[in-house]
């Protein structure tokens, strides 16, 4: 029996979003009390984060179309669905200056993380609009690394000092593999999430 793309989302060689939507439509709904009810998996909720991750701030979103042609859902209800999942563009009030403050002390975190600590200091954001913060002030290179720039700016402390933990192999590091002369600071360096974790823990008095 062949299994249908939307099952398959978590496997290692998942096709491109705009490949995915091309089999026959899959129903994901179903009737209560005489009024439809549609049925989002966690998949069909990854898709649509998908979309609107890569089309932030966009009026028209044409993978909703696609998707809700694969898996038999309206497309309005996916933007419904969009809404209730906080990724559907609102307008959102500007971020006060504690706000900012826990945003670049916590940048290292995942945004559902931040969103939690951000919730205990009294405030309330989306995971989608802390993400796009984030993004906007380049505290992150993008979801997986910090520039060496971005990770001095995320914890308030000057460039130099991060290139120094560098140096001495305190802080493990990746090259974009750019074409920057050394006259430019040589190639931009990536930093994993994870590395600037443990080089936290085993150096909490950095210098």
């Amino acid at each position: 029996m062949e299994v249908s793309p939307i099952k398959k989302i978590g496997a290692k060689c998942a096709p491109p979003l705009h490949q995915r939507y091309r089999e026959q439509p899959e129903r994901h709904w179903a009737k209560s009390q005489g009024r439809r009810k549609y049925l989002f998996t966690d998949q069909i909720d990854e898709f649509v984060r998908e979309i609107y991750l890569n089309h932030p701030g966009a009026r028209t979103r044409p993978g909703i179309r696609m998707l809700a042609k694969k898996v038999g859902i309206p497309h309005w209800a996916l933007k419904r669905r969009a809404r209730e999942l906080g990724l559907a563009r609102t307008k959102e009030l500007p971020w006060s200056e504690p706000e900012l403050k826990i945003l670049a002390r916590y940048a290292w975190m995942s945004d559902e993380r931040i969103r939690l600590k951000l919730k205990s200091a009294g405030y309330s954001r989306t995971v989608t609009g802390i993400h796009l913060k984030l993004r906007r002030m380049q505290f992150k290179h993008d979801s997986s690394f910090y520039s060496a720039n971005g990770l001095a700016r995320a914890l308030g402390i000057d460039f130099h000092a991060v290139s120094r933990w560098i140096k001495r192999g305190h802080l493990k590091v990746k090259l974009r593999g750019t074409a920057r002369r050394e006259q430019q600071n040589g190639d931009i360096y990536l930093i994993r999430e994870k590395d600037v974790r443990r080089f936290i823990l085993e150096h909490p008095h950095r210098n």
